[in-house]
């Protein structure tokens, strides 16, 4: 497992905040060699995708791509103390003939304690999407919409109840690392393309600190397990973000499980 304690500074999100406006495009940096090097694909220009230190794009193997999440929070406001507890997984099925399938569920726990205030909130779902895949230049993009038919709809929520859009719309790019602090093996990330997402889908899907920026990181195979433990209530801890390929391949009910 490789482990990297991250400044108070980041942003670790969790629970129900909305996606930022994405800037497209996205400014960085990337080898022009590497652009030609490949056939068949566009010259990327010279102004490109900022994927930090310790990673470079590569070519996609079409096949599974899996993450699950967990998420531990604990902080302090005033007098009171809030807790989150959260897990979720992302499945995609990338096939050869440029179909896609994307199961994704999510867990969330929050409870916000103090003298005279005692709230909480809880949520379950599970969410399935059928559609295609295209690629663009080194972007896969992804056309998606809700299919209960890729997995069963599960929608529990003691509060906040969300108007989720039907269709969802994804770019990727297959990145592979070369000694990034956590990542091992080649993955898929991914953007949201809905700048104005009703609810944020991609929101339990995030974890800041892999690459800069909003993404969804995948692992190939059996997936990748990403754990990010925080805690604000003393001074001087650091947030610390884990990640190992899964043992196993990661199922559609993962985000279910802590781990």
């Amino acid at each position: 497992m490789r482990s990297l304690s991250m400044d108070m500074n980041m942003p670790i999100r969790t629970g129900f905040e909305l996606p930022d406006l994405l800037s497209f495009p996205i400014a960085a940096s990337m080898p022009a060699a590497a652009a030609a090097s490949a056939a068949g694909r566009p010259d990327l220009p010279a102004s490109q995708i900022d994927l930090g230190p310790g990673l470079e794009v590569t070519r996609l193997t079409p096949g599974r791509f899996a993450n699950a999440i967990q998420k531990n929070v604990q902080g302090r406001h005033a007098l009171q103390v809030v807790r989150e507890d959260m897990t979720s997984s992302f499945i995609l099925s990338l096939e050869p003939d440029g179909s896609a399938t994307v199961c994704r569920g999510w867990r969330y726990l929050s409870f916000n304690d103090g003298p005279q205030v005692h709230t909480s909130e809880q949520i379950r779902e599970q969410l399935g999407y059928r559609g295609g895949w295209h690629q663009k230049g080194w972007w896969m993009i992804l056309d998606l919409t809700l299919d209960d038919t890729v997995c069963l709809r599960v929608g529990e929520y003691s509060h906040l109840i969300p108007t989720h859009a039907s269709g969802w719309h994804l770019r990727c790019l297959p990145v592979s690392p070369k000694n990034h602090p956590l990542l091992a093996r080649p993955a898929l990330a991914c953007q949201s393309l809905d700048p104005q997402s009703v609810f944020g889908e991609d929101e339990p899907h995030l974890v800041a600190g892999i690459l800069p920026g909003r993404w969804i990181v995948l692992g190939g195979g059996n997936g990748l397990r990403i754990k990010v433990e925080a805690n604000s209530v003393g001074e001087g801890e650091l947030p610390v973000l884990r990640a190992e390929d899964s043992e196993e391949p990661l199922r559609e009910d993962a985000w279910e499980h802590s781990f």
